[in-house]
């Protein structure tokens, strides 16, 4: 069984080297969508019988690792020493510091990389991650398999 969970959030990033307009301090409405397979519950009298996972419990992991930190944010490079600076004199301002280029593909990995972490440690092999897609713009969209991490 196979079930995907959506959910969006507001974050602000740049491409330091690269050659076009995305250099520049910009932002997008990130659409996530989370898919989780897995043997459906069967035991009677379970909350979640007939379920793969409760949504409500994959949205509250999914809040947690991705949206809160996230959302009205900056991601940055711990390599965009512009930035790293700006942050420096500004730490009030809501930022995360990764060890990669903010693009839609690492960030979809950076993603999976947590919930993996986090459906391991609750689930214990009972459902898996598939995949993360990262929709940057209602036109582009990176997706990372669970295979690939």
């Amino acid at each position: 069984m196979l079930i995907t969970k959506i959910v969006e959030w507001d974050m602000g990033h740049r491409i330091p080297n690269h050659n076009s307009q995305c250099r520049n301090l910009h932002g997008h409405r990130y659409r996530m969508e989370v898919a989780i397979s897995g043997e459906i519950i069967e035991t009677n009298n379970d909350s979640c019988t007939g379920m793969l996972i409760d949504f409500s419990d994959l949205k509250t992991i999914l809040e947690t690792q991705i949206v809160i930190p996230c959302d009205h944010a900056f991601m940055m490079s711990d390599s965009d020493d512009i930035m790293i600076s700006f942050f420096k004199e500004n730490q009030t301002l809501k930022h995360l510091i990764v060890p990669f280029i903010p693009t839609a593909e690492e960030i979809s990995k950076w993603c999976a990389t947590k919930i993996v972490k986090q459906i391991k440690s609750v689930y214990q092999g009972r459902i898996r991650l598939e995949s993360v897609t990262i929709w940057e713009t209602p036109t582009s969209k990176a997706c990372c398999y669970a295979k690939e991490i």
